[in-house]
């Protein structure tokens, strides 16, 4: 399994234009296909850590924005690591 930082869009009828856009950790299978997505843990210990987070997020807001959709049946779950 491996993760990464990712922009995922949600549906949300409370928002204008219908969607709202979240940072979200996303979760791929040995084969690359989607696993899953969980709330990111956004904070860190140090500032070197913040910096790390910052360029993660930074990279995330530079690929393409995975539709909730794409999920499937996936759905925001719990991930012992």
């Amino acid at each position: 399994m491996t993760w990464n930082f990712r922009v995922v869009r949600f549906k949300d009828e409370d928002q204008e234009g219908g969607y709202r856009h979240e940072f979200v950790e996303v979760f791929y299978n040995e084969d690359g296909s989607l696993m899953g997505y969980s709330d990111p843990y956004l904070y860190s210990e140090t500032i070197e850590g913040m910096q790390e987070l910052a360029a993660r997020l930074s990279d995330a807001a530079a690929n393409p924005v995975i539709d909730e959709e794409e999920f499937g049946e996936l759905h925001d779950f719990e991930v012992e690591l």
